[in-house]
């Protein structure tokens, strides 16, 4: 009889000792747990935030708010001539319906130009002229100040709104660039092919990024502006 209580008291004790243990692992690994837990949940957060932001509803796009090829759509001279090394070509030209750089970058315009000649319409000592570089499928614009993005087929180039984690590449379609942005203009154009898609760079302005689409597929993008 003694010996039977020994042993179920040494099980007794056995068993304590085995809870005990879990109870400690659990302890151990709680903080481990917690880490992990909460990772999932920032991990989740931030995919339910890329899900929210795939759907643009706007009309307008902030020109702050875009990169071509992850580089902002104005540079300065110096970050362009740093970027893009190898021009292919570049051509100066007058452009008698004047710039964007009027107003982009009037303040460097006024002080190498002078005021603004209300008869000239234009800087008192700017001859209107303004360079056109040519790179491999992209050009942009400058008044050997600043440099502006114009237009880039969609080959080898991307667009992408910063600010809402969208980009556009040479696989959008215009099925999916529908549903990503279910309120922008469409336009059809004379080749029952093409449309065309704009979007405004803010109220009471015709200024805008046009995307082209043929064949069902997006082709190039484009700057446009309203001079004339």
């Amino acid at each position: 009889m003694f010996n039977m209580k020994r042993s179920f008291a040494l099980l007794i004790l056995i068993a304590l000792a085995l809870q005990c243990c879990k109870s400690n692992t659990e302890k151990i690994q709680d903080p481990e747990d917690s880490i992990l837990i909460k990772n999932e949940e920032k991990t989740l957060k931030y995919k339910k935030k890329l899900i929210s932001n795939a759907i643009y509803n706007s009309k307008f796009i902030e020109i702050e708010n875009v990169l071509i090829n992850d580089h902002k759509a104005i540079l300065s001279k110096n970050e362009f001539d740093a970027l893009y090394q190898k021009n292919d070509s570049a051509k100066t030209s007058l452009w008698e319906c004047g710039n964007p750089f009027d107003w982009l970058d009037k303040d460097w315009m006024v002080k190498t130009y002078g005021e603004i000649n209300k008869e000239k319409g234009t800087f008192e000592r700017f001859d209107g002229k303004i360079t056109t570089i040519y790179e491999k499928e992209i050009q942009f614009n400058t008044n050997n100040h600043i440099v502006l993005f114009e237009k880039a087929l969609i080959s080898s180039n991307s667009f992408k709104i910063s600010n809402h984690n969208i980009t556009l590449d040479k696989g959008t379609t215009l099925e999916g660039f529908k549903k990503i942005f279910p309120n922008t203009e469409i336009e059809n154009l004379e080749n029952r092919n093409e449309v065309r898609a704009r979007f405004y760079l803010e109220k009471n302005s015709d200024d805008a990024f046009l995307f082209y689409f043929k064949n069902g597929k997006l082709e190039y993008f484009t700057l446009w502006w309203l001079l004339c």
